[in-house]
């Protein structure tokens, strides 16, 4: 019995080592699985984002430079937006919730402003294609453009500030003043 204690003790030990090890290597496994689907999807979507955010300059923040946009101008800019949307890249799939609403919103609103719905509900042109686009329309496309812009960025972190910190370096020449 006694010779016995030793070898369940070591045998039990053993046991109780490899279950913990599993543990612990499973944990670590699924976090660094999670770590590099996280990777992948924000570099994916960086890259959908930074596509979608070049495509909003064809709605600026302000129209004082260019002329006020017909309504038929608008059509190249939605379609541009619908083929970002459903590329090859398959762009639209990595907007996320709050991208996706302020996207939506702005498809809805040129939509809008460049669609009419007939009575057995099918869309077509408005009629009023070349006609320039209201006060009211041009605030909304802006502010809908805007909000997007915004959630692009917050969706990347792109105005979070860098997580490293820096040095500022020394002065070049000795005597100088710092010209910071």
């Amino acid at each position: 019995m006694s010779a016995l204690l030793p070898v369940l003790t070591a045998v039990s030990g053993a046991a109780l080592g490899a279950v913990t090890t599993y543990i612990a290597n499973r944990s670590t496994m699924r976090l660094n699985l999670e770590h590099e689907y996280d990777r992948t999807l924000r570099d994916k979507r960086l890259a959908a984002h930074q596509a979608l955010f070049h495509l909003t300059r064809q709605i600026p923040r302000h129209w004082l430079l260019i002329p006020v946009p017909r309504r038929s101008d608008l059509l190249p800019v939605r379609a541009s937006f619908r083929n970002w949307y459903f590329a090859e890249e398959a762009h639209g799939m990595f907007l996320s919730q709050g991208s996706k609403r302020a996207y939506l919103a702005l498809e809805d609103a040129l939509d809008n402003v460049l669609f009419v719905r007939s009575p057995d509900g099918r869309s077509k042109t408005a009629d009023r294609a070349d006609t320039p686009l209201t006060a009211g329309e041009l605030d909304d496309l802006q502010r809908l453009a805007s909000e997007l812009r915004h959630q692009l960025v917050a969706d990347i972190g792109g105005s979070n500030p860098p997580r490293t910190r820096s040095t500022r370096p020394d002065a070049t020449l000795r005597g100088m003043p710092d010209p910071f």
